[in-house]
């Protein structure tokens, strides 16, 4: 509005503004940033940036590689010299591609000017960490930035520290990394939290490194091991997975330890603000989820073993449960192994069963037989199950340990061929056993057995047989649900409907309550052994 309509005088403006990219009295960067601490601003600064979006406007495709490196640092600085944007200029971007070497040198010049001044936050230096677009500039910037770092900062300069360090995890060489984190970690001046963030670091590349360096620094500190979950937390929400991914075993279970003593596992679903100990949560869940629960590894059920009996992750114990269950079935399936031709053909012909489902079947054809020679047989077979009084004539069922026995003594005699084996009380996951478990060759089929009067009669079948014993990598899935009948009178109430009056219908109802899927009848079978009076 100052040349108002003069387009002579206009173009004479805008060609002097493009000379001052040109100009030999512009100040180098050294210069530009010495006056930026004394919060002065070179005069040729302001000319030079517009100069650069005249190019911009006029000319998009113009390549700023075309420039010499001193234009090109000379843009940078001043660049930095301006308040940070969301969206930088376009031929910044070109260089992030085309020149990194040169955004780093600069950056780094910057940025170790504003660390010695004491700046908290620095221009650029989260973008390193987080923007895919900077990972060369964070591959040649990262490690030198971390080198110079004090060993002694502010508080708040540790956000810097933490973008510095992800930016390398993600980046940077990993033995040179190392070796600086060896070197930092060596200094005696370095507070405690400092500590934490390099521990931190050296444990996201080499997690078994560094595993109980950081646990026997961390544990039992809370303020450490706040620290240590914003780092994982925080700030490493923003980074790509492959660090989780990658870790160990052992690592994760370790981890899971320290952070989970520290944050809880309802944390992660809070409202509002989320804070880095809902972010570490997350993590947590994530270890255990991802790391530890989806291995069909041995040692990840050592481990889920061993967290769930930690008295520090005492809240995290439900979860853990249930990644220990869902851990056992992949396990079972990495384990399965389709039978020969030789042992299906043993199998025919009356040999050993294959596998977990010939055991099953095995078993539920026997205890069949047993149930039809109890009500058909010459025998009263179904007296033994009865307590009778001094006329020896049936007065109250037998409590149900006993009725366990007298089946198992049973069943014991029916199982051929020889290698079959039958015992009561098999323990099973958190302390849990089974009343009976018949195992052959590695496989093995739980047996649940209840009387028709138990107060869990209609929920064991899925809540003890599914979800305690059929998840067991030798069992496969399968298991059997048993039930004596002793009458309807005995019969506990369903949760809906009349009471059966019958075995048989008793049978059905069972099945009905439980709502099994398709897949899960095949694998999960319910059986009444009918030894009401006659």
């Amino acid at each position: 509005m100052f040349l108002g309509s003069d387009s002579q005088l206009v173009d004479a403006v805008v060609q002097g503004l493009l000379g001052a990219i040109d100009r030999k009295d512009v100040p180098d960067v050294e210069e530009i940033f010495d006056l930026m601490a004394k919060k002065l601003r070179h005069f040729l600064g302001w000319p030079y940036m517009a100069a650069l979006e005249e190019i911009e406007r006029t000319a998009p495709e113009e390549d700023p590689p075309r420039w010499d490196d001193s234009q090109i640092r000379k843009a940078l600085a001043f660049y930095h010299c301006d308040p940070p944007t969301d969206d930088p200029p376009e031929w910044y971007r070109r260089l992030l591609k085309t020149r990194p070497e040169n955004v780093a040198d600069v950056q780094v010049q910057f940025a170790n000017g504003e660390l010695r001044r004491g700046r908290e936050h620095v221009f650029k230096l989260a973008k390193l960490a987080d923007d895919p677009a900077y990972a060369q500039v964070a591959n040649h910037a990262s490690l030198p930035l971390l080198r110079a770092f004090p060993t002694r900062c502010k508080p708040k300069q540790l956000e810097s520290l933490g973008d510095l360090l992800w930016a390398a995890i993600q980046h940077a060489d990993r033995t040179s990394l190392r070796e600086l984190i060896e070197r930092k970690l060596s200094r005696t001046s370095m507070n405690d939290t400092q500590r934490v963030l390099w521990l931190a670091a050296g444990f996201a590349i080499e997690p078994e490194a560094y595993q109980l360096s950081l646990r026997d620094f961390v544990e039992s500190h809370e303020r450490r091991s706040r620290h240590l979950a914003e780092f994982f937390g925080q700030r490493g929400r923003r980074a790509p997975s492959t660090w989780l991914e990658g870790m160990g075993i052992s690592a994760s279970a370790q981890l899971t330890h320290i952070l989970g003593s520290y944050v809880g596992p309802d944390l992660r679903n809070g409202q509002g603000w989320i804070t880095p100990s809902m972010r570490a949560s997350q993590l947590v869940h994530g270890l255990i989820q991802q790391n530890l629960a989806a291995s069909s590894d041995k040692a990840a059920s050592s481990a889920l073993a061993s967290l769930i009996e930690d008295p520090a992750l005492c809240a995290w114990r439900d979860v853990l449960s249930q990644a220990q269950d869902a851990q056992r079935v992949i396990r079972r399936d990495a384990d399965f192994r389709h039978p020969t031709i030789e042992q299906v053909c043993q199998s025919l012909n009356g040999g050993k069963p294959a596998n977990a489902g010939d055991l099953a079947a095995l078993v539920v054809d026997r205890l069949r037989e047993f149930a039809e020679m109890i009500r058909k047989g010459d025998t009263n077979a179904w007296r033994q199950y009865w307590n009778v009084d001094r006329h020896d004539r049936p007065e109250c069922p037998r409590p149900e340990n006993s009725c366990r026995d007298i089946l198992l003594t049973a069943l014991q005699h029916r199982l051929h061929p020889q290698g079959i084996d039958a015992r009561s009380e098999v323990q099973h996951a958190n302390d849990k056993r089974a009343d009976i478990c018949v195992s052959c060759d590695g496989f093995q089929v739980p047996v649940e057995i209840k009387r028709n009067d138990h107060r869990d009669l209609w929920s064991a079948l899925r809540n003890q047989l599914i979800a305690q014993y059929t998840n067991h990598p030798g069992a496969d899935g399968y298991g059997i649900y048993l039930v004596f009948w002793f009458g309807k009178e005995y019969t506990q109430p369903p949760p809906s409907g009349k009471r059966p009056v019958s075995a048989s219908e008793f049978q059905e109802r069972l099945k009905k309550e439980a709502t099994l899927s398709e897949a899960e009848e095949r694998k999960r079978s319910v059986h009444v052994i009918d030894v009401s009076k006659p």
